[in-house]
């Protein structure tokens, strides 16, 4: 009996048990399996690319651009590190003034801002950044329409965009 009465009391003084802590260094069950090679998630940013590219028309896509690919620059651009709202106003900015994307994308850093940047080339910041508002809002709502499907879900992913139901027929 006295034997039990100092086992129980060494338990309860002993504290928290010391095997539940994590130090972040232990092997877990799945240490030895094969694990899938990493990779940057870039499918929202070139979902958003398609998306953003659905909302403007493909000549004003053309002539900002230059390019017969808007989609790959608008992507290459978001990837840069222009925010989505940033690059929308730099399109209508460009669309705006005829001045190239590529060159207001240059200038911008040096510009101070986009406010500098209309400044300079004698646009409403204000205006064109709130028409801007717009336009990303517009893109994120198509941004899901054009994201690739799960790869558990058996179907082979995809960067081409989703077709309406009005190509189907």
């Amino acid at each position: 009996m006295r034997s039990l009465i100092a086992c129980l009391l060494l338990a309860f003084a002993a504290g928290p048990a010391r095997a539940q802590l994590f130090l972040g260094a232990e092997v877990g069950p799945d240490a030895f399996m094969k694990a899938d090679p990493g990779k940057i998630d870039t499918d929202g940013e070139d979902a958003f690319a398609w998306a953003l590219s659905s909302e403007v028309s493909t000549s004003t896509l053309y002539s900002v651009f230059g390019s017969t690919d808007p989609e790959k620059e608008i992507f290459g651009y978001l990837r840069g590190g222009i925010y989505r709202q940033e690059l929308a106003a730099l399109l209508l900015l460009s669309e705006k003034t005829s001045v190239p994307f590529k060159k207001l994308a240059a200038e911008l850093p040096k510009a101070g801002g986009f406010g500098g940047l209309a400044k300079k080339h004698e646009a409403d910041a204000m205006a064109i950044f709130d028409a801007a508002g717009r336009l990303k809002a517009a893109a994120d709502l198509r941004t899901p329409l054009f994201l690739s499907a799960p790869a558990d879900a058996g179907v082979r992913p995809s960067t081409a965009p989703a077709l309406s139901t009005d190509e189907k027929n």
